[in-house]
């Protein structure tokens, strides 16, 4: 059973005819535009069916959005179809609001504790020295939450939250698959080639590559009774791997130890496997860096100062802080304000990064921390070990009804969480829409748990078996 919205019986066809119309004269002024508008349309229904399935569709807009042809319109492809799928699960929650769980009255506290945090972003606008980047900060931070709150009514079931853990392996999985066919220009680094996926930043794509990993292989983990979705799970986390490994992040490759590490900690079943592939998998990256590998590539992960101007950046972020621990610069101003905390004590070799180029702080919590101060940084790591706890305790539920497949998958989404969060302490994703899927994918995964849809009870095996009749029907009433 799909979440459906109910129209009066006929309006559906007269508003395809209108739709139908509408592109028509529209392709005749401008194709590219049509063609555009024709798939945005063909987006938005199937969100209007099932927000489920159009979540799905996102996730994969958004690893694939930065490609060239996609990154150049001036609305992405992942914006509107964010706008889309925003305006859908409103119009979703007015027909179905009454009969759908409430996140608000499931986690009241952490309710207030987002709109704390907005707030306060809001209130940092009165200090900024940029007003529109802060105003830009400020609805980024918003849509992130709300698409926060649309994974939270969108994964109700067990089979919901598989498909929508699947997309994200699938997307990234599809990301490495274009990098290897259209491999990026990158600048700098002029004897590596440094594998990006579709993403444009190398550290970025490694962070989600790491990420999809670890979801990739709960998953075939737990499909130990279906040996299609096991085969797919085994190649995606074997081509995520070796792209960890090809992107030559350093933040990367810190993020797959910490992902391996924790692993072999909360796995309760099947542990000396997880030793095993922990074991295998950093004998191949040792193999692949000092036999395959040229030189230049063990030299840039093995360097502490490669140049890339990260330690003055975090110099100076550091100043930014001294000089505003509490409230900060204003959100979305670390770019803007970099340049006042230049001159100061200190030796700053790369102030290209600072003066002709700013950039981001290259650190996910010190960028929230120079522009919150500590009352933001402290509300943001709240919401980060919220969504953390809420994966774990899933899993703890997962195994007290036998649901050990369901289980397998709650830790992989907090493994993939934990990975990303390590993976960001070198590079500045605060608004990433992966992060938070992945943190919304937290408390709906506890949700499931707890009230038992999907039927986790009936699920005795160490896979994810089908369900019986009866639980399929009353895991989707």
């Amino acid at each position: 059973m799909t979440h459906r919205l109910p129209l009066p019986f006929g309006v559906e066809y007269a508003l395809l005819g209108v739709a139908a119309l509408a592109l028509g004269l529209l392709a005749g002024v401008d194709p590219v535009i049509a063609v555009a508008a024709a798939l945005s349309m063909a987006f938005a229904l199937v969100v209007l069916i099932d927000i489920t399935a159009g979540l799905c569709l996102f996730v994969v807009l958004i690893f694939l959005d930065q490609i060239p042809t996609l990154a150049g319109a001036a609305v992405s492809s992942s914006k509107l179809a964010g706008l889309l799928l925003a305006f859908s699960w409103l119009a979703f929650l007015a027909t179905h609001g009454s009969r759908r769980r409430n996140f608000i009255a499931a986690h009241g506290p952490f309710t207030l504790l987002l709109v704390v945090f907005l707030g306060w972003a809001t209130l940092s606008l009165i200090w900024v020295e940029s007003l529109a980047d802060g105003g830009d900060s400020v609805v980024r931070y918003s849509l992130n939450v709300l698409l926060f709150l649309i994974v939270f009514t969108a994964v109700d079931t067990r089979r919901r939250a598989l498909a929508v853990s699947a997309a994200f392996v699938a997307a990234a999985t599809l990301s490495a698959f274009y990098g290897l066919l259209a491999p990026a220009d990158l600048q700098g680094d002029e004897a590596l080639t440094r594998f990006a996926g579709s993403v444009a930043d190398p550290n970025e794509f490694a962070a989600l590559a790491v990420a999809a990993l670890m979801l990739a292989a709960s998953l075939g983990a737990a499909a130990k009774h279906s040996p299609g979705l096991r085969l797919g799970a085994i190649v995606a986390a074997g081509l995520c791997t070796a792209s960890v490994f090809l992107t030559l992040s350093r933040g990367g490759l810190i993020a797959l130890a910490v992902g391996l590490v924790a692993a072999v900690v909360v796995v309760n079943r099947g542990r000396w496997v997880v030793v095993g592939v922990t074991l295998v998998v950093a004998l191949g990256g040792l193999a692949y860096f000092t036999v395959l590998a040229p030189s230049a590539a063990l030299e840039r992960v093995t360097s502490v100062d490669s140049g890339s101007g990260r330690e003055d950046i975090w110099a100076v972020g550091w100043r930014m802080v001294e000089a505003h621990p509490v409230r900060g610069v204003g959100s979305g101003n670390f770019q803007r304000s970099s340049v006042h905390y230049l001159l100061q004590p200190g030796a700053i070799e790369r102030n290209d990064f600072i003066v002709d180029t700013p950039e981001v702080a290259h650190n996910i919590y010190l960028q929230v921390l120079a522009e919150l101060g500590v009352v933001g940084l402290a509300l943001f790591v709240a919401i980060l070990l919220f969504s953390l706890a809420c994966a774990l305790k899933a899993a703890l539920r997962f195994d007290a009804t036998g649901d050990r497949g369901m289980a397998m998958v709650a830790r992989g989404v907090f493994l993939a969480l934990l990975c990303l969060l390590a993976a960001y302490f070198f590079v500045s994703e605060q608004y990433s829409k992966q992060l938070w899927l992945l943190l919304g994918l937290g408390p709906s995964l506890l949700a499931v748990a707890s009230t038992g849809r999907g039927g986790p009870a009936r699920t005795r095996g160490d896979g994810l078996r089908p369900a019986s009749a009866g639980s399929t029907a009353a895991g989707t009433r």
